[in-house]
């Protein structure tokens, strides 16, 4: 029997050659673009790999026949259904194998204030945080600015807002609401952003983030920054050891939160050497600029391998 966290690329390939893959993509989120590219490069990666591969552009949380006769169902889908846990508990109930997080953990992870406490309870840094409903609108008191707003449930960056002054305040709470019916508020880290992914059970090597500004927004991610945003992995001013102490970190958020299979979190490494974790990310991007297919190059693995192992990993559960 093949196992996906210790076969060869060789072995791999003849494990996964007679798979059957259903690829959701899509969705109905704000993310529904970078989760179409995505898909299509799973798919593609799935089909180099020697699996039989259908691609759904997927609109609700509904099982089709499609599914029902793969192997294995991988969804790559950003925010909305296919990350609150709402589509795997649809899987899990259908008793359905699929690639990553079980709806619970998905829960947890998709939702950054509950994520928060999560790590408080589990004693993992984070930093000072508020929570505001869509009728508050004071600075929390608690807090210092600088701060970042953002909304709980999106990704990729969406609604994020960082505000130094008091002028920029409400523009911010504005700009969030659009995104989501509460509004996270987190004092502003100074220091270096990085991210670290979890590739069944194991830290990758950190990825080190640098863009222009003071912060990773949309702009620096995906649109006319994004050629001014720089990735280094690993990591040009992070240390060896502060390294390996972030992926320690990583996979504590891990196991914490009952994750299986893949996971990105992203962190903060203070100027002082602390780090802080800002939060997970349960369905990362599988783009040609995404950073988990960036840690696992750097390890060695490619992005076939990647796809496939996480393939193999999943028509290999009970």
């Amino acid at each position: 029997m093949c196992f996906a966290n210790t076969a060869s690329a060789k072995t791999l390939d003849s494990c996964v050659s007679k798979l059957k893959i259903a690829v959701l993509k899509g969705g109905t989120s704000s993310e529904r673009e970078v989760s179409l590219e995505s898909g299509a490069a799973v798919a593609k990666a799935l089909r180099e790999a020697g699996c039989e591969v259908v691609e759904i552009d997927i609109r609700e949380p509904k099982i089709s026949q499609e599914m029902r006769s793969a192997n294995a169902v991988f969804p790559v889908l950003h925010g909305g259904f296919g990350e609150s846990g709402e589509l795997q508990k649809v899987l899990e109930d259908a008793n359905l194998k699929f690639v990553g997080c079980g709806s619970e953990a998905c829960g947890i992870i998709i939702d950054k204030l509950k994520s928060k406490k999560f790590m408080e309870k589990h004693g993992i840094p984070t930093p000072p945080y508020a929570m505001l409903t869509k009728n508050e609108r004071a600075f929390p008191s608690k807090l210092k600015l600088p701060v970042v707003v953002k909304p709980p449930s999106e990704g990729s960056t969406v609604g994020i807002s960082l505000v130094s002054t008091m002028e920029e305040w409400d523009k911010a709470i504005d700009e969030c609401l659009k995104y989501d019916k509460t509004v996270l508020v987190e004092e502003y880290v100074e220091g270096d952003e990085i991210t670290v992914g979890i590739l069944l059970g194991q830290a990758l090597p950190p990825v080190e983030i640098k863009y222009p500004g003071k912060m990773y927004d949309y702009d620096a991610k995906y649109t006319h920054a994004k050629g001014e945003t720089f990735y280094h992995c690993p990591p040009k001013n992070v240390s060896e050891e502060l390294q390996k102490k972030a992926g320690e970190i990583a996979v504590k958020f891990f196991e914490a939160t009952g994750a299986r299979d893949l996971l990105r979190v992203d962190m903060i490494v203070a100027r002082d050497g602390k780090i802080y974790v800002l939060e997970g990310n349960n369905l990362p991007g599988f783009t040609s600029s995404s950073l988990l297919p960036k840690a696992a190059k750097t390890a060695g693995i490619s992005f076939v391998q990647l796809c496939a192992s996480l393939a193999l990993s999943a028509t290999q559960r009970g």
